[in-house]
This record gives C-alpha cells, structure tokens and sequence, in this order.
C-alpha cells in the first residue's frame, strides 16, 4: 500500500457563530486554494461537530509528507485576514494512514 498522509485541524467559533464561521471558510474558498497550491493534495474535508455547538474540523489527505508541509508553509495558507471568525487555529496534526477499510 502506498503510505498517504491525514491532517487534522480542529477549528473553534465564538458561541453561537459557528454557521458564519463554515460559511465565511466556504466562501473563501480554503480547500480549493489548499487543493491549487499544493499538488500532493488529494483530498479535502470541512466537518460540523455533533457534540460541540462551536467546533469544527478540517481533514486533508495528502500524497506525502512534504506536500503537507508545502500547506503549512504557503503563503496563501491562512489569508483570511482579520475578520477572519474562526479563532486563529494552531498546527494541524499530521497522521500516516496504517489501514483503510471500504464497504
């Protein structure tokens, strides 16, 4: 199997802006300027917490490690300015697929 890569960014809004705050990451498009700036992008998903009211996640599949840091050091990562809603998110965390199992 070949080894791809998943990072995981847990994004959080203030109270009760979480429906503004995957809007305005919608609108500004984040996961098509991940998906035009890196080649090694594969893959690209915004989700809504259940549990938390004020969380969400964003999960990536890369080729590779390196395409995974070609992300984190772009410069057109993380141009939402300063209105940007959700508050400023830390690293993502990067994992190795081991075993994937389909249906």
């Amino acid at each position: 199997m070949n080894a791809t890569y998943l990072s995981i960014l847990t994004l959080r809004s203030p109270p009760g802006r979480l429906d503004d705050a995957l809007q305005q990451f919608m609108d500004n498009q984040v996961l098509q300027t991940c998906r035009d700036a890196v080649p090694g992008f594969l893959s690209g998903r915004l989700l809504r917490s259940q549990d938390d009211p004020n969380q969400a996640c964003v999960i990536c599949e890369w080729v590779d490690q390196e395409a995974f840091e070609q992300w984190m050091t772009s410069p057109r990562r993380g141009s939402g300015g300063s209105a940007r809603i959700f508050e400023p998110a830390g690293r993502s965390a990067l994992f190795e697929v081991v075993q994937v199992l389909s249906r």
